[in-house]
């Protein structure tokens, strides 16, 4: 009989590591690529692995990486800035798998190794992570000729566990929420020892820098991105960058200046029209082609009113718009903050999503005279059909002539849809709130306005 072959053993440092990250709240997505992609194996071999990975793809070829970045192929494929794009991408597919998470990253492996014929150049590795808190990138540049092939691929997977280990640590260390929006935390992860022992100075060079990516909101106002998700209940930043699985997705624009019963009840009534599983989303564009950009104060006070137990208005907002005892919870609902102010960028920031509109924003959705004319808005309700976009319509009180008051109440049978877009349409049905922003707005104003006149 054959003696049995020895089963490989994976080193106890790397295992301990590996279940570490396991036992956190991260979850990753993974793209390697030209080394490290031992990694994946360990990583997967480790038992609890279906809580950490949500997906992991080796885009070894030119084409398979273009693809994976979303764009051509980089001007360099072992770079800082390619590892960086990958962890981007990993990180806005994590998005749109699974949806929101604080704890989500997106890991990007890029590698020139040991190979024939032997590289001029360096044999290095880099390695950047991506999410709500920022990125962290990793650069180790191996020494020529002290390891083969595949001891440089396994320190590269090494690296790869590092960065992981180090973000498992960093979503640990921030804690979590529970149900009830208590704050929790699991038991922390040194992930000092991976990379010890492995490197080999002074011709190994390892190096490890972090850019956080601060306050969201900063984030989106100075242009970094086009998208911010925040838990509407707790009011924590769960993705940048990214509209999380925007499919399945039922999604109310407005300025919720302020957030009113009307907003919520609307919502509540389109969502019920949609599957199980459905997510209600409330989103906010901080850019107006005509008003600029919101201020970050401005835009933080509007925040303000979605966390749960706030009443409309936020801070220092009188309106009177309190939010009804049923409704108050926000719990499930997202707050989507964009730079989309148009229903075409909306449409391409979220594909497939079904948005939530009043009689008069179907109105001037369907209008020539915002497009240039009838050819450009075809054209633009054509975009968003191929995005897999829809829209909900509700019913809102005609507003009459000055002095003459409210009139009849319009729904989507009083708009004129182009024949072939009628799909894309469909009424909320029998739902009628007769409450607006604007005239909170200007009740408030008038209290105001009395109370400085001494109530005369």
């Amino acid at each position: 009989k054959p003696p049995a072959e020895s089963t490989p053993v994976m080193e106890p440092a790397l295992r301990a590591a590996v279940e570490a990250v396991h036992a956190s709240p991260l979850r990753a997505v993974l793209h390697v690529t030209g080394g490290g992609a031992q990694s994946v194996g360990w990583i997967a071999a480790v038992p609890g692995a279906s809580r950490t990975l949500i997906d992991a793809r080796v885009p070894y070829a030119r084409e398979s990486m273009a693809d994976a970045l979303g764009a051509g192929p980089p001007a360099q494929f072992v770079s800082a800035s390619t590892a960086r794009d990958m962890a981007v991408a990993a990180y806005r597919r994590g998005a749109r798998l699974c949806g929101g998470d604080r704890h989500l990253v997106g890991l990007g492996c890029t590698c020139a190794l040991a190979s024939h014929p032997p590289k001029r150049g360096e044999h290095r590795c880099h390695v950047a992570t991506f999410g709500a808190r920022g990125f962290a990138e990793y650069v180790l540049t191996m020494e020529k000729g002290r390891r083969d092939r595949w001891e440089e691929d396994g320190l590269a997977s090494a690296l790869v566990v590092q960065a992981l280990a180090d973000a498992a640590a960093e979503a640990e260390a921030d804690g979590d929420f529970d149900a009830h929006g208590t704050e929790t935390h699991h038991q922390r992860i040194d992930a000092s020892s991976i990379m010890a022992g492995r490197v080999v100075p002074p011709g190994d060079v390892f190096e490890r820098t972090r850019t956080p990516l601060g306050d969201p909101l900063e984030y989106l106002i100075r242009g970094d991105g086009d998208v911010v998700e925040f838990d509407a209940s707790s009011g924590v930043c769960t993705a940048v960058g990214v509209a999380p699985r925007p499919d399945s997705c039922v999604v109310l624009p407005g300025s919720f200046n302020p957030l009113h019963d009307g907003h919520r009840s609307m919502l509540k009534r389109a969502l019920a029209m949609r599957p199980p599983g459905s997510v209600s989303v409330y989103e906010l564009a901080v850019t107006n082609a005509d008003k600029g950009t919101l201020r970050t104060a401005e835009v933080r006070r509007r925040v303000a009113q979605f966390v749960q137990g706030e009443r409309a208005g936020g801070d220092g907002d009188d309106s009177g718009a309190f939010i009804d005892e049923a409704e108050a919870s926000s719990h499930g609902a997202r707050l989507w903050l964009t730079r989309a102010p148009l229903y075409s960028q909306k449409a391409a920031l979220m594909p497939g999503a079904t948005f939530v509109l009043g009689h008069d924003t179907a109105v001037r959705l369907l209008n020539p005279k915002y497009y240039g004319g009838d050819g450009e808005m075809r054209a633009a309700l054509e975009a968003m059909r191929a995005a897999g976009c829809t829209f909900i319509v509700a019913g809102r009180v005609e507003q009459g002539a000055e002095g003459d008051g409210a009139g009849s109440f319009l729904t989507l049978r009083d708009v004129d849809v182009p024949t072939e877009f009628v799909g894309m349409f469909e009424d909320l049905g029998e739902w009628r709130m007769d409450v607006s922003s604007t005239a909170l707005r200007a009740a408030k104003d008038a209290r105001v306005a009395e109370d400085g006149n001494g109530g005369k």
